[in-house]
């Protein structure tokens, strides 16, 4: 089944992983991650060593390390955290190079910008504390 906005699983995983650890409150590590989000582990250890570099997690080394918030929940957009893996989101542009389309007024209406800017509008509004 076609989907019209699809999720990257990396993204998924960054915003669902930023959301358990602030919600635990303690260092979970990439086992214990993996295996609460049904995700494969090695794809969950690459994107938490991206969300430690981009500042939202604080990684501890070690048999009772792991990864804990950085920042305040409240301090922390799931736009932040897309754009952090996925880049800036982009509300401007259609599905597709329109410039050379004959058509005198696009056939989808401005509904690709519409949801695009309806989508980053609820990431930008939505903090990791709201899903606490």
């Amino acid at each position: 089944m076609s989907k019209l906005i699809n999720i990257s699983e990396a993204s998924s995983i960054a915003i669902h992983a930023v959301v358990l650890v602030a919600k635990s409150g303690e260092l979970l590590n990439v086992t214990q991650l993996a295996e609460m989000t049904g995700f494969s582990k090695n794809h969950m250890a690459k994107i938490l060593q991206q969300l430690a570099k981009y500042n939202f997690l604080e990684s501890t080394r070690g048999p009772k390390g792991g990864f804990i918030l950085k920042r305040r929940p409240e301090e922390i957009s799931l736009l932040e955290i897309y754009e952090a893996i996925e880049g800036t989101i982009d509300a401007e542009h259609t599905f597709h190079n329109c410039k050379s389309c004959e058509l005198e007024h696009c056939v989808f209406g401005g509904m690709s910008q519409k949801l695009t800017a309806d989508f980053k509008e609820y990431l930008q509004n939505t903090s990791v504390s709201k899903l606490l």
